[in-house]
């Protein structure tokens, strides 16, 4: 049994936006190229703001239903973006992320096993003993920090 929504469409009173004229103003304001905005040009912009949320969310929509989905998701979003001509401008903005799914797991007597053969970084300063340094009478690196705060293993 799917769930299905009813589909309320937000009513606007005339002359008003949907969105809070107090906050497009600023918005605008935080642009300091640009002059004193009127009144009138200021509800254009969120007219026009509201119109391009509306387009984008319905292709973004349209989009997850074709894959059978009712969520939308950033995949989605970067999809329409990547296709549609209206939203190209928004390309560099919103990436498009390959997906993969994620690695099975391996069971943990497995996972054990490959960790205790494989030597990691941090092997080459703890495990390194007295008996090593024995064997080839090399005295351990010293470790070197640089300016910046990165440590390595010096010659």
């Amino acid at each position: 049994m799917t769930k299905k929504r009813k589909e309320k469409e937000p009513m606007r009173e005339l002359g008003k936006s949907i969105l809070p004229f107090s906050r497009v103003q600023k918005i605008i304001k935080a642009d300091k190229e640009l002059p004193i905005v009127a009144r009138d040009a200021t509800f254009l912009i969120s007219l026009a703001t509201e119109e391009f949320i509306r387009r984008l969310s319905e292709a973004c929509q349209k989009l997850a239903e074709r894959e059978k989905r009712a969520t939308v998701q950033q995949k989605d979003v970067a999809s329409v973006v990547r296709r549609a001509e209206e939203f190209m401008f928004l390309e560099e903005i919103i990436a498009f992320q390959r997906t993969e799914p994620p690695q099975k797991r391996k069971p943990k007597a497995l996972q054990n096993a490959e960790s205790q053969s494989e030597p990691t970084m941090l092997d080459k300063f703890v495990n390194r003993g007295e008996e090593s340094q024995e064997l080839d009478n090399t005295p351990p690196p010293d470790v070197v920090m640089d300016e910046d705060g990165t440590m390595y293993a010096g010659p």
